[in-house]
């Protein structure tokens, strides 16, 4: 008698059950450590993959009470805006291709720096951390990322003359935003 395969839900769900996470709120370190075991298992998440021209793509792949992991596809020249995640801590792991982050804290003053992450790149955050990501091309890029707690808002924010971040607007969510606007 033959078993029927599990369904990607499935495989995803026994893998984090699998790690003993907390079902409480993740710190940095253990974000890092939950999106590099997923960017491990890319036979889980590979197949699901969408790269699409007119808007960047995502999917959530897990979601508890205390965190949530989501994939995304980067066509070039898609970006985020400048955000931060609502109270949410997070972290990003590029699983193909590169991107690059403008990033910031909603307290410091001056301009957003700048770091280009290259495939295999992690980074974790915390709720206060400011951002604009995106993929510059040439070519996609695909990148995994933890949120804890799961996403309900997002701030967006625009760049005042001084080189400091003004709050533009805020956005309920149930995921990364596809755009601003």
């Amino acid at each position: 008698m033959r078993t029927a395969e599990a369904t990607p839900e499935e495989a995803i769900a026994t893998l984090v059950r699998s790690l003993d996470l907390s079902p409480h709120r993740l710190a940095g370190d253990e974000l890092t450590q939950l999106v590099g075991i997923f960017a491990d298992a890319h036979e889980l998440w590979r197949p699901l993959v969408q790269h699409i021209p007119s808007e960047r793509w995502y999917r959530r792949l897990y979601r508890t009470a205390g965190f949530e992991v989501w994939l995304l596809g980067w066509d070039a020249a898609q970006d985020t805006k400048i955000h931060d995640h609502g109270g949410s801590s997070g972290a990003i792991y590029v699983a193909e291709g590169a991107l690059v982050e403008y990033h910031s804290d909603r307290d410091r003053q001056g301009p957003m720096l700048r770091v280009r992450h290259r495939h295999g790149r992690s980074r974790a955050f915390g709720p206060s951390y400011v951002h604009n990501l995106g993929n510059e091309g040439p070519g996609f890029a695909t990148s995994l990322h933890a949120y804890s707690p799961p996403l309900t808002k997002m701030n967006y924010y625009r760049c005042t003359l001084d080189g400091g971040l003004e709050l533009d607007h805020t956005l309920e969510v149930e995921g990364p935003e596809r755009s601003a606007s």
